[in-house]
């Protein structure tokens, strides 16, 4: 089978659609062809508009004849910007050469979901498919990892300023502290991202500086994540989240006042009823004085499959072998 992947330059979204095709390479014998596809929003809502119009993005007959001439059999990608694209391509194929060709989205698109074959969508936002062609998984897409972890490796990772969280510096930074000072004998590995604040990354740069036990990283979260015995990460990283869910050790959030309710807070929020993620307590008992405590998530928590179920559920679904 031959895979047109329509990516569009963001980690988040290309992680997801990556660990899926590598899942069902697993047991489907594919060729993956890649198309970046990184447009602004301006592009986007024209493009939006010449698709509603006419079914036509760009050149049918010079890019439809390339994607032909590969005998594409499923286009694939993730996010707003791609979702025009997929579609243009699919219907030019169809049009021209009368060739079977499926569309898939992973995540869901704010136009035209009727003229996806399948769209793959968290169960977060279930009620914006009601009537569509769907199947579900939970959070967010990720790698799963089963290998032991390392008793003496920890990892912290870190967002940044978002719309679902107040993201305090200062009082991020007093439990990493605290966090390592009670696990003294881990190297912790510390992972800021691209919203990290530039106060934050001086806080860490400094606290790095007292220990030899703290390292910060740039590369290798996949690899660190999966040996880290205990994870702590930031609520407002809910990719970061499943994947610490998808590999062993113990996940920890931070503990973060939400700015108001909405489906990342509730999903987090599940999490912690369910027990399927530890947090850390953070109460000021007077001023200058606040009270930090960890607790573990279920020590009997599996560990999270959702891209291996994924992938079953769309060979089931497309009847791909």
């Amino acid at each position: 089978m031959n895979i047109l992947w329509i990516k569009d330059g963001k980690l988040g979204h290309e992680k997801q659609v990556k660990v899926l095709l590598d899942e069902l390479s697993k047991t489907i014998d594919i060729k993956v062809y890649e198309e970046e596809y990184v447009i602004g929003p301006l592009q986007r809502y024209s493009e939006i508009l010449t698709y509603a119009m006419n079914g036509g993005v760009y050149d049918q007959d010079l890019t439809n004849l390339k994607y032909h001439k590969k005998n594409i059999h499923l286009i694939i990608g993730a996010g707003s910007n791609v979702y025009p694209r997929i579609l243009s391509i699919k219907d030019g194929i169809r049009s021209q050469y009368i060739k079977d060709i499926l569309a898939v989205s992973i995540l869901v698109p704010s136009y035209f979901k009727t003229h996806f074959d399948l769209i793959c969508a968290p169960k977060h936002d279930r009620h914006k498919l009601s009537g569509h062609e769907a199947v579900y998984f939970e959070g967010s897409l990720a790698k799963v990892s089963t290998g032991a972890v390392d008793e003496n490796v920890g990892l912290i990772a870190i967002g940044g300023k978002n719309k679902h969280y107040l993201f305090n510096v200062n009082k991020i930074m007093e439990q990493i502290e605290f966090v390592t000072s009670i696990y003294p004998n881990k190297t912790w590995h510390i992972f800021p991202s691209r919203r990290t604040p530039h106060k934050m990354i001086q806080a860490i740069e400094k606290l790095a500086q007292s220990s030899k036990k703290i390292i910060i990283s740039e590369g290798g979260f996949d690899e660190m994540l999966s040996k880290a015995s205990i994870k702590i990460i930031t609520q407002d990283s809910m990719n970061m989240v499943y994947e610490s869910l998808s590999t062993k050790g113990s996940t920890i959030l931070f503990n973060m006042k939400y700015l108001r309710k909405n489906k990342v807070i509730k999903q987090m929020n599940e999490l912690l009823h369910n027990k399927q993620v530890g947090y850390i307590e953070y109460n000021e008992m007077v001023k200058g004085l606040n009270k930090i405590k960890i607790h573990m998530q279920n020590p009997h928590h599996e560990v999270f499959a959702e891209v291996e179920k994924l992938a079953y559920k769309i060979k089931n679904k497309l009847n791909l072998s």
